[in-house]
């Protein structure tokens, strides 16, 4: 029996009460047509983000942990959609008019499609490198100081961000950021849920992988607009223990997928060959 709500969208978040009501107001306002269910999960919070979500958005059903369980949170929220369709959203992200019913028709078109990623701009509406190839073993320390000042836009770390690659066509990807991710509930069940040992580090990688190991494709959508304020708050301070917790699942996800990165990547070429005669025609 298929479902009366069309999304379940997925907010976690943790001490960032400024960011939530324009999170919140993104997804009432350009819901657009569709059903949606919205499921905020609320990481121990101590600045009252919690409560002022309940009472500014009543709609939201709130979910209270305890403490701050990372990104794995994201698995209460799963638990508890309804939705034919999923979504998670960063709290310090905002949809814009259009874009999740064109992710939705995407995902309705399109069975094989089992995630969408939309086109992420910084809050200037300049574009944001939301697509990524298969993440080099050394990564983190070619992206933090004191190499990244050498290799931050150097060959290596401008491949894996697709830098050079257009951004303005529909394509399958390897995998996208996951500020924002639209994705089919049969793809969610077959990939089943977050790793608890990513607790901050290539969960959009890990997350993608998995939808792409069912059988599901992954695919960038750029008519989809979403806006993110992107900090990158690890690599901005190299020693700190946000910093480790994402060395620690950088390292967590190479071990995991070690033995599917040749197939993987090579996937991944078959996708820029794809693209590069006719881009993605689902």
């Amino acid at each position: 029996m298929t479902s009366a709500i069309d999304v379940s969208a997925i907010v976690i978040a943790w001490n960032v009460r400024d960011e939530l009501p324009a999170c919140f107001q993104s997804i009432r306002d350009h819901r657009g047509a569709l059903e949606v269910e919205v499921i905020y999960v609320d990481n121990g919070s101590t600045d009252g983000s919690a409560e002022l979500v309940e009472a500014d958005f009543p709609e939201v059903i709130v979910v209270r942990r305890p403490t701050n369980e990372g990104l794995p949170a994201r698995n209460h929220g799963l638990r508890l959609a309804r939705g034919r369709h999923r979504m998670f959203l960063d709290s310090d992200a905002r949809l814009t008019a259009g874009a999740l019913p064109a992710a939705v028709a995407l995902l309705d078109r399109c069975p094989n499609v089992g995630l969408v990623g939309p086109r992420l701009v910084y809050p200037d509406g300049s574009l944001q490198l939301s697509t990524r190839r298969y993440p080099p073993l050394a990564l983190p320390l070619l992206r933090r100081p004191p190499l990244a000042r050498f290799f931050d836009d150097g060959r290596t770390v401008r491949h894996h961000l697709m830098a050079d690659d257009p951004h303005d066509r529909r394509r399958r990807v390897e995998y996208v950021l996951g500020a924002c991710q639209i994705f089919r509930e049969e793809a969610q069940r077959a990939a089943g849920e977050l790793r608890r040992a990513l607790w901050f580090g290539p969960d959009d990688a890990q997350w993608c992988f998995s939808i792409r190991l069912a059988g599901y494709d992954v695919v960038y959508l750029p008519e989809a607009v979403v806006v993110h304020d992107y900090r990158r708050s690890s690599a901005s301070r190299p020693l700190s223990m946000m910093a480790l917790r994402h060395l620690r699942g950088h390292l967590h996800f190479q071990r995991v997928w070690w033995r599917h990165r040749r197939r993987l990547m090579s996937e991944g070429r078959e996708m820029d060959s794809e693209a590069s005669v006719k881009g993605d025609q689902c």
